[in-house]
């Protein structure tokens, strides 16, 4: 598999104390302290919220869009994040939404059944069902991503793999 170009993210301040998470299919992560937030994707799909004004946010992982009551279904993985935010102080308005991932890394014949497609379609919907903009998104590409969020400042680099 080969992969594009990527710029590391650089190394935060030296007097900063952040912690590292690594996100697996089903994973929600939100903390007010800095933490660097990974993952790697195909057709799942990963929402980073952020505070600005709080300067906190968090993340999730899901691996498909609906059926269910866990963090592997993505209506209710999008709404249990927003609702995880609110309780550490944020509110709906004070947040703005950045949409990773929904390839389809496999090539398929009728893209309707795609999960990937409908992952991002429900992101998309709960998102906007709250009033949550969405400032970013990188989703729909033919192969996987590697996704590094930083939640103390809400920005995202991403290193994207072609099939």
């Amino acid at each position: 598999m080969r992969s594009s170009g990527f710029i590391a993210p650089p190394a935060p301040p030296a007097d900063l104390v952040f912690g590292e998470a690594v996100l697996w299919a089903g994973d929600i992560v939100v903390e007010t302290k800095p933490v660097r937030m990974n993952t790697v994707l195909g057709s799942c799909v990963s929402v980073c919220l952020y505070d600005a004004q709080r300067q906190f946010g968090g993340m999730n992982h899901y691996l498909v869009p609906r059926g269910g009551q866990t963090a592997n279904h993505g209506e209710w993985a999008v709404a249990n994040l927003i609702e995880r935010m609110c309780a550490l102080g944020s509110s709906p308005r004070a947040m703005q939404a950045k949409i990773f991932g929904g390839g389809s890394p496999l090539k398929l014949a009728n893209e309707t059944y795609a999960v990937g497609s409908n992952n991002v379609a429900v992101a998309h919907t709960v998102l906007e069902q709250h009033g949550i903009p969405i400032v970013a998104e990188r989703v729909g590409h033919n192969g996987g991503l590697r996704l590094f969020f930083e939640n103390w400042t809400g920005t995202v680099w991403l290193r994207l793999h072609s099939s």
